[in-house]
């Protein structure tokens, strides 16, 4: 007498699901309970707490001479305060990892392997779910930031505007700036065509730039205004900006123009709208526009 197995069987083609693999938070745990991570998180969190005041303290050197004496100013120093906050996390990371290899496994040559060898994370899908979104949104929010802030420079400079578009607002300052080797030529045809190697602009007044070169390329910069243009020969660059500070600002050459180009610099005046009427007038040129 035989008796049939009655129990249910699965199709025979089916593959037995995995037995032996543990969850990937199970081994997130894991690696977390190994004396190396907690090395490396021990010393992230140290390195993030003593890099964390570098936010501020690289403003230190940008406000040195003066900054931000413009809108333009305040959202660049705003962005580079923004992005080395938001670095400061990975930085202390990358350097703990580095710390923690130099003190811990130096010892080791050769084809040795360290203790306690990881898993791969290649395999860990909560750490390749967690690496990949932290990135994502980081890069995300990097280039939603930086497409405002660039929106904003626009607005304020009307640097994609050419010449003959600019606001023809009476209020506004045009300036035709003229780079040379090794000086820079401010002239102001609104005032019967001034003309002066000392940028004097008016506060709390647009000015709109009129950027040219006699010779080689130059670069406008107004250091503590956040302007910053190329000077091509046989073509004219438009930029502009709001000071709303006074004082003497750094007006250089950012480009490469020659054996005397360190020097290729001059300053910037910016005085209350009364006195750079009483200057221009006193330079000869009287209000034409």
């Amino acid at each position: 007498m035989t008796t049939m197995d009655t129990r249910p069987s699965g199709q025979p083609d089916e593959p037995e699901p995995p037995t032996n693999r543990p969850p990937s938070m199970h081994r997130v745990k894991l690696w977390l309970k190994r004396p190396y991570a907690k090395g490396i998180v021990g010393l992230t969190i140290l390195l993030g707490i003593l890099l964390l005041p570098v936010a501020w303290l690289i403003l230190i050197p940008m406000q040195a001479t003066g900054a931000p004496a413009s809108e333009i100013m305040a959202g660049i120093e705003q962005t580079v305060f923004v992005f080395t906050l938001v670095s400061v996390p990975i930085v202390a990371f990358v350097y703990a990892v580095l710390v923690y290899s130099l003190l811990k496994w130096r010892k080791y040559k050769g084809d040795q392997v360290p203790e306690d060898e990881s898993p791969a994370i290649r395999t860990n899908t909560i750490g390749v779910v967690l690496w990949t979104a932290m990135s994502s949104v980081l890069a995300f929010f990097l280039v939603v930031w930086g497409l405002i802030e660039l929106a904003q420079i626009t607005s304020n400079s009307y640097g994609t505007i050419s010449a003959d578009q600019q606001p023809g607002d009476e209020q506004s300052v045009i300036v035709n700036v003229t780079g040379q080797q090794w000086i820079w030529t401010f002239e102001y045809p609104q005032h019967d065509g001034v003309t002066t190697e000392v940028l004097y602009l008016p506060k709390d007044r647009p000015v709109y730039f009129n950027v040219t070169s006699k010779d080689v390329i130059h670069n406008f910069w107004l250091v503590e205004l956040g302007v910053k243009i190329d000077a091509n020969p046989g073509a004219i660059t438009q930029t502009g900006v709001t000071p709303n500070k006074l004082g003497s600002f750094n007006l250089r050459c950012a480009e490469l123009c020659g054996m005397h180009h360190a020097y290729m610099e001059t300053s910037i005046e910016v005085v209350e709208g009364e006195t750079f009427e009483s200057v221009m007038r006193e330079l000869g040129g009287g209000r034409t526009a």
